[in-house]
Protein backbone atom coordinates (compact mmCIF):
# COMPACT_ATOMS: atom_id res chain seq x y z
CA UNK A 1 0.00 0.00 0.00
CA UNK A 2 1.42 3.31 -0.65
CA UNK A 3 0.67 6.37 1.46
CA UNK A 4 0.30 9.35 -0.90
CA UNK A 5 1.12 12.64 0.46
CA UNK A 6 -1.44 15.57 0.49
CA UNK A 7 -0.02 18.51 -1.33
CA UNK A 8 -0.60 21.90 0.31
CA UNK A 9 -1.20 24.97 -1.32
CA UNK A 10 1.23 27.63 -0.47
CA UNK A 11 -0.83 30.57 -2.48
CA UNK A 12 -3.72 31.20 0.06
CA UNK A 13 -1.30 31.77 2.50
CA UNK A 14 0.99 34.22 0.81
CA UNK A 15 -1.98 36.42 -0.47
CA UNK A 16 -3.35 36.34 3.37
CA UNK A 17 0.38 37.35 4.42
CA UNK A 18 0.71 39.95 1.68
CA UNK A 19 -2.53 41.68 2.74
CA UNK A 20 -1.80 41.41 6.00
CA UNK A 21 1.62 42.88 5.31
CA UNK A 22 0.10 45.72 3.72
CA UNK A 23 -2.07 46.46 6.05
CA UNK A 24 0.32 46.71 8.94
CA UNK A 25 2.72 48.97 6.94
CA UNK A 26 -0.22 51.30 6.59
CA UNK A 27 -0.73 51.27 10.05
CA UNK A 28 2.76 52.04 10.65
CA UNK A 29 2.56 55.00 8.38
CA UNK A 30 -0.05 56.60 9.95
CA UNK A 31 1.36 56.53 13.37
CA UNK A 32 4.44 57.51 11.98
CA UNK A 33 2.95 60.62 10.80
CA UNK A 34 0.74 61.53 13.45
CA UNK A 35 4.04 61.70 15.37
CA UNK A 36 5.65 63.90 12.61
CA UNK A 37 2.94 66.66 11.46
CA UNK A 38 4.45 68.52 8.27
CA UNK A 39 5.79 71.47 9.39
CA UNK A 40 4.48 75.19 6.96
CA UNK A 41 6.99 76.30 4.87
CA UNK A 42 7.70 80.20 6.45
CA UNK A 43 10.64 81.21 3.92
CA UNK A 44 8.47 83.86 2.76
CA UNK A 45 6.27 84.04 6.07
CA UNK A 46 2.87 82.54 4.17
CA UNK A 47 1.47 79.21 3.96
CA UNK A 48 3.46 76.76 1.34
CA UNK A 49 0.06 76.85 -0.56
CA UNK A 50 -0.28 81.04 -0.76
CA UNK A 51 3.51 80.91 -1.80
CA UNK A 52 2.71 78.42 -4.63
CA UNK A 53 0.20 80.46 -6.22
CA UNK A 54 1.65 83.89 -5.63
CA UNK A 55 5.43 82.97 -6.52
CA UNK A 56 5.60 84.74 -9.58
CA UNK A 57 4.29 87.94 -7.78
CA UNK A 58 7.03 87.47 -4.98
CA UNK A 59 9.83 87.13 -7.02
CA UNK A 60 9.11 90.21 -9.50
CA UNK A 61 8.63 91.91 -6.39
CA UNK A 62 11.79 90.77 -4.68
CA UNK A 63 13.85 91.75 -8.40
CA UNK A 64 12.11 95.21 -7.97
CA UNK A 65 12.82 95.71 -4.10
CA UNK A 66 16.59 94.41 -5.09
CA UNK A 67 17.06 96.72 -7.60
CA UNK A 68 16.09 100.04 -5.29
CA UNK A 69 17.61 98.81 -2.14
CA UNK A 70 20.43 96.90 -0.24
CA UNK A 71 19.89 95.40 3.35
CA UNK A 72 23.06 95.09 5.55
CA UNK A 73 21.82 92.61 8.50
CA UNK A 74 24.50 93.08 11.44
CA UNK A 75 26.13 89.88 12.07
CA UNK A 76 26.00 90.00 15.70
CA UNK A 77 26.28 87.15 17.53
CA UNK A 78 23.28 85.51 18.98
CA UNK A 79 23.33 83.09 21.87
CA UNK A 80 20.64 81.48 24.09
CA UNK A 81 19.00 83.92 26.12
CA UNK A 82 18.14 87.79 25.31
CA UNK A 83 18.69 88.60 21.44
CA UNK A 84 17.83 91.69 19.25
CA UNK A 85 18.11 91.97 14.99
CA UNK A 86 19.67 95.43 13.61
CA UNK A 87 19.36 96.12 10.18
CA UNK A 88 20.64 99.29 7.93
CA UNK A 89 18.14 99.55 4.65
CA UNK A 90 19.97 101.55 2.40
CA UNK A 91 18.48 102.64 -1.14
CA UNK A 92 20.99 102.50 -4.49
CA UNK A 93 22.54 106.19 -3.43
CA UNK A 94 23.92 104.54 -0.20
CA UNK A 95 21.34 106.50 1.70
CA UNK A 96 19.15 105.24 4.78
CA UNK A 97 15.75 104.60 4.14
CA UNK A 98 13.43 105.89 7.14
CA UNK A 99 10.03 104.80 6.12
CA UNK A 100 10.28 101.56 6.17
CA UNK A 101 7.81 99.02 8.21
CA UNK A 102 10.10 95.61 8.93
CA UNK A 103 8.45 92.21 10.24
CA UNK A 104 10.72 88.89 10.93
CA UNK A 105 10.16 86.09 11.84
CA UNK A 106 12.54 83.96 13.76
CA UNK A 107 12.33 80.45 13.41
CA UNK A 108 14.54 76.85 13.33
CA UNK A 109 14.29 74.79 10.00
CA UNK A 110 13.29 71.59 10.82
CA UNK A 111 10.60 73.02 12.83
CA UNK A 112 7.67 75.61 13.45
CA UNK A 113 7.51 75.08 16.79
CA UNK A 114 10.04 77.59 18.23
CA UNK A 115 8.92 80.42 15.83
CA UNK A 116 8.64 83.91 17.56
CA UNK A 117 7.28 86.97 15.26
CA UNK A 118 8.93 90.39 15.67
CA UNK A 119 6.53 93.01 14.64
CA UNK A 120 8.25 96.16 16.28
CA UNK A 121 11.45 97.64 14.21
CA UNK A 122 12.30 101.13 15.96
CA UNK A 123 14.95 102.90 13.84
CA UNK A 124 18.06 103.46 16.25
CA UNK A 125 21.08 105.52 14.65
CA UNK A 126 20.02 105.02 11.34
CA UNK A 127 19.36 101.14 11.71
CA UNK A 128 16.46 99.04 12.29
CA UNK A 129 16.03 97.19 15.80
CA UNK A 130 14.11 94.98 16.34
CA UNK A 131 12.48 94.04 19.92
CA UNK A 132 14.09 91.60 22.53
CA UNK A 133 13.67 88.13 21.88
CA UNK A 134 14.66 85.18 24.30
CA UNK A 135 16.06 81.84 22.06
CA UNK A 136 15.70 78.81 24.70
CA UNK A 137 17.54 76.41 22.43
CA UNK A 138 20.68 75.93 20.50
CA UNK A 139 21.03 74.91 17.07
CA UNK A 140 20.51 75.94 13.88
CA UNK A 141 18.17 79.57 13.45
CA UNK A 142 16.36 81.48 10.47
CA UNK A 143 16.04 84.71 10.32
CA UNK A 144 13.31 85.72 7.36
CA UNK A 145 12.82 89.36 7.19
CA UNK A 146 10.00 91.28 5.36
CA UNK A 147 10.51 95.07 4.30
CA UNK A 148 8.24 97.28 3.04
CA UNK A 149 8.69 100.59 1.54
CA UNK A 150 5.81 101.57 0.06
CA UNK A 151 4.53 99.40 -2.61
CA UNK A 152 7.78 97.70 -2.67
CA UNK A 153 8.27 94.19 -0.60
CA UNK A 154 11.38 92.36 -0.10
CA UNK A 155 12.46 89.57 1.82
CA UNK A 156 16.08 88.58 3.19
CA UNK A 157 16.83 85.43 4.95
CA UNK A 158 19.85 84.82 7.25
CA UNK A 159 21.05 81.68 9.24
CA UNK A 160 22.74 81.19 12.23
CA UNK A 161 24.13 78.96 14.69
CA UNK A 162 23.31 79.49 18.55
CA UNK A 163 26.35 77.80 20.65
Amino acid sequence: MHDKKKEINYWPYTIVGMILTVVMLSAWTIKVTIKNPVQLENSYMMKYQDVDDKINEILAKQKAFDSRYRVVFDKNRFSAGPNRINITILDKNGTIVKKAEVTALVTRPDSTGFDKKLKRFDLVNGKYRSEEFVLKKRGRWNFVVKIEIGDDVGFKTYKTFIK
